[in-house]
């Protein structure tokens, strides 16, 4: 009881900003995991190939990747509250034009913007939540951040995903006309189920037009002053293990969805349900990282619950049963991805304080940059294996090993970095002189 007493008690010292910005990314989160359970799907049922699939995949990252460098100056030049309403507008119209349109060329095209508005999106989360939280309730903001904008969205989403994919389907019957063409029914209920996601993406707005913040610190800064990085090392050193990362996770975590259409045949609404029983089990881990942090520290916990999540990965190569592929589905991806939180912060905690608007943005595009690579890659090694995905995941496998054996060197020495500089800083604050 005490332990829980505890944490309400660093919940209760948010700030109004900080609430407001959960609810935003509640909503947005949950239209958007409406659009990203189903995207493939509908797509893979328009018979487009795996390159094809890819290739969709691979620009709304792309878009992500161009955004980066531009996102550190409009992020120190404009608020959190406008930034977060043009995220909210575009990604709303490029879902809304990927269900009305049906073609390749549309679908890459928007899938672009979204990745832009995205991009921007990441960015700006991290500086916000370290400018709107004192020391003491911080790691809790990260951590509950993580847990709204993707679990617990992402449960909502999919269980929303499915239902509305299904119920759509079942209304229309024989088919329908959509905008002046026929549709089969399964093809209008993808489409509904998109335009749905678009709408609640755009009930963000309402909690975003309430944030109050003072003039963003860049404002009256040039250009150059806002790209200038005080501290390159510690940013390259914190972006190696996540470019590797990042390849690894391209080339299978946006098509897990695809993986269970082809290699166990199930339908859209069976899919959502283990996306929703994966995105439980992640909300409640993500709660769990502030007293993991506290008892094993930050590198710790972000290496240790990468190599746990390692077997879990080879099972789903394996593909024995459909009920050992969906328990390693949901343990790969709660123990890889709890430590993004922990990442995240840690990185914010390390950096020079005057780049910390730049770590968010290089921590993610370093991500970003190969995870993009990766997604062309992937179509053709699935391609290759006759639409299976054994070799993609071992592939995987293999990366995530090697960018484990790179966070082994990398981390714990910045660890070490941090907490002298956090010492120093102590003494500093009681007048006393560290001794060289």
């Amino acid at each position: 009881m005490n332990g829980l007493r505890n944490y309400l008690h660093h919940v209760g010292l948010f700030s109004r900003n900080i609430w407001l910005f959960l609810l935003a990314a509640l909503l947005m989160g949950v239209g958007r995991q409406v659009f990203q359970v189903l995207r493939n799907q509908y797509l893979n049922e328009l018979h487009l190939s795996g390159s094809e699939l890819t290739s969709v995949q691979g620009l709304n990252s792309l878009g992500t990747l161009v955004i980066a460098i531009p996102a550190i100056v409009i992020i120190g030049r404009r608020s959190a509250r406008s930034l977060l309403a043009v995220v909210a507008l575009v990604n709303a119209a490029a879902y809304a034009a990927q269900a009305i349109f049906g073609n390749l060329e549309i679908f890459r095209a928007s899938a672009f913007c979204a990745g832009l508005a995205m991009g921007l999106n990441v960015a700006l989360g991290a500086p916000f939540l370290l400018r709107n939280t004192s020391v003491a309730e911080r790691v809790f903001a990260f951590s509950i951040q993580s847990a709204v904008s993707w679990p617990l969205s992402g449960f909502v989403g999919s269980w929303l995903s499915g239902w509305l994919q299904s119920s759509a389907q079942a209304w229309a019957g024989n088919g329908v006309i959509f905008l002046g063409e026929s549709v089969a029914p399964n093809l209008f209920g993808y489409r509904f189920a998109l335009l749905a996601g678009a709408a609640i993406v755009l009930l963000g707005l309402i909690p975003v037009a309430f944030i109050r913040e003072g003039k963003p610190e860049g404002a009256g800064k040039s250009i150059k002053a806002l790209l200038t990085v005080h501290n390159k090392g510690r940013l390259l050193a914190l972006g190696i293990p996540e470019m590797i990362i990042g390849f690894g996770a391209g080339l299978t975590v946006p098509f897990f969805n695809v993986y269970f259409q082809n290699e166990w045949k199930l339908e859209p609404a069976e899919i959502a349900k283990v996306f929703s029983l994966m995105f439980i089990v992640l909300v409640f881990t993500y709660l769990l990282a502030p007293p993991l942090i506290k008892r094993f520290g930050p590198v710790k916990v972000i290496i240790f619950t990468q190599i746990l999540s390692l077997p879990f990965f080879v099972e789903l190569a394996l593909g024995n049963f459909l009920w050992a592929a969906i328990v390693a589905f949901i343990m790969r991806q709660t123990l890889m991805n709890l430590s993004d939180p922990v990442y995240r912060q840690f990185a914010q905690e390390v950096a020079d304080p005057r780049d910390r608007n730049s770590v968010a943005v290089v921590v993610h595009s370093s991500r970003q940059l190969f995870f993009v690579f990766a997604n062309f890659v992937s179509g053709y090694l699935i391609d290759m294996a006759g639409g299976r995905f054994t070799i993609v995941i071992v592939t995987t496998i293999v990366i995530y090993v090697a960018a484990i054996a790179t966070e082994l060197v990398i981390l714990p020495r910045l660890d070490r970095i941090r907490r002298s500089e956090n010492d120093k800083k102590l003494l500093d604050s009681v007048g006393v002189k560290s001794i060289a």
